[in-house]
């Protein structure tokens, strides 16, 4: 009977997600696929790249959250542009999934040598559903407390339920790109799409507005610190990524701290830390791999398992005649791969 109330207290979170604002999946390597952050990265080194990124999020909870996104950027450095592609798909609680597919398109203007300055639009595809095999209801629980079986509910609220739903998102994104520095701003969900899958009822996604970077403080060759900041607003949510890589070639090591040293939302200013982020990674020119583990500060505890999160990046080798015979300023890219 325990796993029955369980199951009762996942559908009442469930509920509560459904109702509300959604925030967007919050990942620890923000680099490692820099797709995601914002479309103007699309083919901005001047290479044909693919991505791979796994998050799985408090491991030792019912509520478990995973997320797995592959990229594909593609240069077409001759017209200054890139195209990138993302295949993305996350589930909550075994029971609400998204996938999305995503297509982006971004121009790199050249302002000298060693400057760029980078603007990107994206347009996805998302689907949403909603697996009703793993909801329970209150007159299920009373008929199992009755017969010892949960049977079939009458609940009208589960008439109202969609199984799934579809919609178009919208973002954009400038990058300015120099070889000690870089910085950025986004903003996903433009459009306010309808995420609702309870019928004649709206949850339209907030827009999330980010800022990104960064500085490359050279130690010596091979030897780099890039100290990084990513802040993010979405609604009523706000965050703050604060932290540094030691690149000591071909070895990354990385240290993060995620939350708000003073939450301003509540209406007490209370602390509103979530965790302390380790990375350790290896890098070339043709690949990266990393491994990040989220050691959890927040009123779940360690207990909840934190959150591991594997990256991993490799060049291809085609070659359709887009590469321009000058880059410096490209090989000079600041930004971090993590």
């Amino acid at each position: 009977m325990r796993i029955h109330f369980c199951l009762l207290s996942c559908l009442f979170i469930l509920l509560s997600a459904l109702s509300l604002s959604a925030q967007d999946p919050q990942l620890s390597q923000n680099l490692a696929n820099p797709l995601l952050n914002s479309p103007a990265f699309a083919g901005l080194q001047d290479q044909n790249k693919v991505y791979l990124t796994h998050r799985n999020q408090w491991p030792n909870q019912s509520a478990n959250y995973q997320y797995s996104a592959t990229g594909l950027e593609i240069s077409l450095g001759k017209i200054n542009s890139g195209i990138g592609i993302i295949l993305s798909s996350d589930k909550q609680f075994s029971a609400l999934q998204t996938t999305a597919l995503s297509l982006q398109y971004a121009y790199h203007a050249n302002l000298n040598e060693k400057t760029l300055l980078s603007m990107g639009i994206q347009g996805s595809g998302v689907f949403r559903s909603l697996d009703y095999n793993y909801l329970t209801y209150g007159d299920q629980l009373g008929s199992f407390l009755v017969n010892g079986t949960l049977g079939n509910t009458f609940d009208p609220l589960a008439t109202q339920f969609l199984n799934r739903t579809n919609y178009v998102d919208l973002s954009a994104g400038l990058l300015l790109n120099h070889s000690n520095y870089w910085i950025g701003a986004s903003v996903h969900h433009l459009n306010r799409p309808n995420q609702s899958l309870i019928r004649s009822s709206d949850d339209l996604i907030a827009p999330k507005y980010a800022l990104m970077a960064g500085l490359s403080l050279p130690i010596s060759e091979g030897k780099s610190i890039k100290p990084a900041l990513y802040i993010k607003n979405q609604g009523a949510f706000s965050q703050i990524d604060l932290g540094t890589y030691l690149q000591l070639d071909p070895l990354v090591l990385g240290f993060w701290y995620r939350g708000l040293p003073v939450n301003k939302i509540s209406s007490e200013a209370t602390s509103n830390r979530e965790s302390l982020i380790g990375l350790i990674g290896v890098q070339n020119n043709r690949y990266s791999f990393g491994y990040s583990y989220d050691f959890t500060v927040s009123g779940l505890g360690v207990g909840s398992g934190g959150a591991h999160e594997l990256s991993f990046s490799y060049v291809l080798n085609w070659d359709f005649g887009q590469r321009k015979s000058f880059q410096r300023y490209r090989q000079s890219f600041a930004c971090p791969k993590f």
